[in-house]
């Protein structure tokens, strides 16, 4: 009888573990059926859920708000941080209401609390991403600072929220906004072809050599005095003394973060007055006063739109940035605005 029940026993435990063996296995097949693997812009590979137009996102990475207005998904957005927040309210009222999950750090409670779908967060945070994935929230890795990385963003997200019609609209029209920027650049003789520098949130602060900024001096058919200048895409205080040494013909001045100083001060100030800059007029605050050229988005064609029309005015004319301005805001956000509203003047 004990040698009948130790046998009873042995096999009721294998099946046991044949039927945990069958559910885990069974488990796995079905969470892989129901998601697919992406590449995040960082090259990591990660598994989301596959019905992509229900995901839902959160992020601290406030650059990327303006990708989910324009790609038409804002009603998707549970949690994130508002740059620019009254030009949002005027194209987005729904964007305006989303939560908050924190900026410069992540709430891991509030994130639990809002559990998206998906979590974006700036590939150099990796304490960010590490807690979206103790969380078990499929973790996405992005990173804007150049062109390239503003097409490749809309792509992406195209892809990850199942908007892929709407991103290839947009790249579109930003490669072919590149293209015809490209086309007007050729027209300038290299003997004609001015200096230029981006100047930051305080004096003697500048844009190096990685950043947006100088990427676009370039395509504007500029020179840029700083491309030996290069801080992992970060500003770089390389103060006045530098700056002055420089001399550039024209200094661009960011509009993407709040300015310690004021341009119009610089006009006034005796140390600045022998600058190329100063003395022909060619200090330009970059608009717009509540939707920033400069900010690593869609909108930076825009700035160099701008810039080329400041150094080459004959180039590109007032009448021609002008148009580009309202079909931009036209295909993006599906309406226009008057340069009083934005801040800016095409004369």
């Amino acid at each position: 009888m004990k040698r009948f029940v130790a046998l009873f026993l042995a096999i009721l435990i294998c099946f046991s573990f044949a039927s945990c063996g069958k559910v885990e296995s069974e488990k796995k097949d079905s969470n892989e059926a129901n998601t697919i693997t992406v590449t995040d812009m960082a090259g990591n590979e990660v598994a989301i859920p596959k019905d992509t137009k229900n995901n839902t996102v959160a992020t601290t990475y406030g650059v990327v708000t303006p990708f989910f207005v324009t790609l038409k998904m804002s009603d998707r957005v549970l949690a994130t941080t508002l740059k620019n927040k009254g030009f949002l309210r005027k194209v987005d009222e729904t964007i305006i209401n989303t939560g908050d999950i924190g900026n410069l750090t992540l709430d891991s409670e509030a994130l639990a609390a809002y559990n998206p779908s998906i979590l974006l967060c700036r590939k150099t945070e990796a304490e960010k991403i590490a807690i979206g994935q103790k969380l078990g929230i499929p973790t996405l890795s992005v990173f804007i600072e150049s062109p390239e990385e503003v097409i490749g963003i809309y792509t992406f997200l195209g892809q990850v929220f199942g908007c892929e019609e709407r991103a290839e609209e947009l790249v579109n029209y930003i490669n072919d906004e590149l293209k015809s920027i490209e086309e007007l650049a050729a027209k300038i003789p290299e003997d004609q072809k001015v200096t230029a520098i981006c100047m930051g949130s305080k004096l003697g602060e500048v844009a190096g050599e990685n950043m947006l900024q100088t990427l676009m001096i370039e395509k504007a058919g500029g020179i840029c005095e700083v491309k030996e200048i290069a801080d992992d895409e970060m500003w770089v205080d390389i103060g006045v003394e530098k700056v002055f040494s420089y001399n550039p013909d024209f200094i661009f001045v960011s509009s993407s973060n709040p300015l310690d100083y004021k341009v119009a001060k610089l006009y006034e100030d005796s140390s600045w007055s022998g600058m190329t800059a100063v003395k022909k007029n060619n200090v330009c605050l970059i608009p717009a006063k509540i939707d920033s050229w400069d900010m690593p988005g869609p909108a930076f064609v825009l700035g160099i739109y701008y810039m080329m029309h400041c150094m080459y005015p004959d180039v590109l004319t007032s009448e021609m940035l002008q148009v580009e301005i309202d079909n931009f805001y036209k295909t993006f956000y599906g309406m226009t605005f008057d340069g009083e509203t934005l801040g800016y003047s095409v004369d």
